[in-house]
């Protein structure tokens, strides 16, 4: 963890990160997790840095498995270690777990669910927003290295414009990316 989290994210008790994990995964509908996860660990609670979060995101990109379980995990283990990714993954996954099993039983007794699809598409309005929001705060994160800009265009460029696929698009820029991310620690170091 960086210098930049407060002081009293060591001191994250594993059943207060459970508790924030259960609520994140109960709580958060349509995608957009990761902005949600983003809101209360890096904002809210300040459990986290914008760097340590921007290097788990980017890595929970990259591992195969769900993208914000990968992220909870690697928060989790900044906090409290192996114990702490466990604790944080669990957390996030039995709510829905259970969840999504009594909406199933829900939606087979009700005929007409045109209520539910309303309601699913503005909460997918909400996530894209929050992504939205976490996209652009990276970007302005690195809007003092052209450098880094550069790989974030060519991301978009790659997989939003050409269509190409992520993985190739990944092993094609991560090379460029960890050397630029390399040199500038080294720098500041």
């Amino acid at each position: 963890m960086t210098a930049h989290a407060d002081e009293s994210a060591s001191d994250v008790s594993l059943t207060t990160l459970f508790l924030a994990c259960l609520k994140l995964g109960l709580l958060s509908f349509g995608g957009g997790l990761s902005g949600w996860v983003y809101q209360d660990f890096v904002v809210r609670r300040r459990w986290i840095s914008d760097e340590d979060f921007a290097s788990s995101f980017a890595m929970g990109q990259m591992l195969p498995g769900g993208n914000v379980a990968n992220l909870v995990v690697c928060l989790g283990e900044q906090l409290r270690g192996a114990l702490g990714a466990a604790t944080a993954v669990f957390g996030l996954l039995v709510g829905p777990f259970f969840s999504v099993i009594l909406v199933a039983i829900l939606i087979d007794s009700i005929t007409q669910a045109e209520m539910l699809d309303i309601a699913l598409t503005g909460a997918a309005a909400a996530a894209i927003g929050f992504l939205i929001n976490l996209s652009w705060r990276g970007v302005l994160r690195e809007s003092n290295s052209p450098a880094m800009l550069g790989i974030i265009a060519a991301v978009v460029l790659g997989v939003g414009i050409l269509k190409l696929p992520l993985l190739l698009v990944t092993l094609c820029v991560a090379p460029a990316s960890i050397a630029i991310a390399w040199r500038r620690g080294a720098r500041d170091a």
